[in-house]
């Protein structure tokens, strides 16, 4: 999970610094990065962004972001389905 928050003077939608290309870049960063865009979320009076990524690779996951992070603060947090997280604790014994 990707939460990548940015300020009204960084936004790529506001005024002051317009990207028209910005949500073009972003798309093309993951493509180029390989990665799974699963979703895609925004909360544009937050100036948030939400994007559930899959990949098995570190460097593709950081390329994949590079956009953002020139705009504002990212926070890349794993997670996992429920459902998958429970099957993993009953595998490594910590759940029934």
């Amino acid at each position: 999970m990707i939460v990548a928050k940015h300020t009204a003077e960084m936004c790529p939608g506001g005024i002051v610094k317009p990207d028209r290309e910005f949500l073009k870049k972003l798309e093309e960063a993951a493509k180029k990065a390989g990665v799974n865009v699963v979703g895609s979320y925004l909360d544009a009076p937050g100036h948030t962004y939400y994007l559930v990524i899959e990949t098995d690779s570190n460097d593709a996951l950081n390329n994949a972001v590079e956009p953002l992070r020139l705009i504002g603060d990212v926070s890349i947090v794993p997670v996992m389905k429920l459902l998958d997280a429970a099957a993993w604790a009953k595998k490594i014994g910590i759940q029934k």
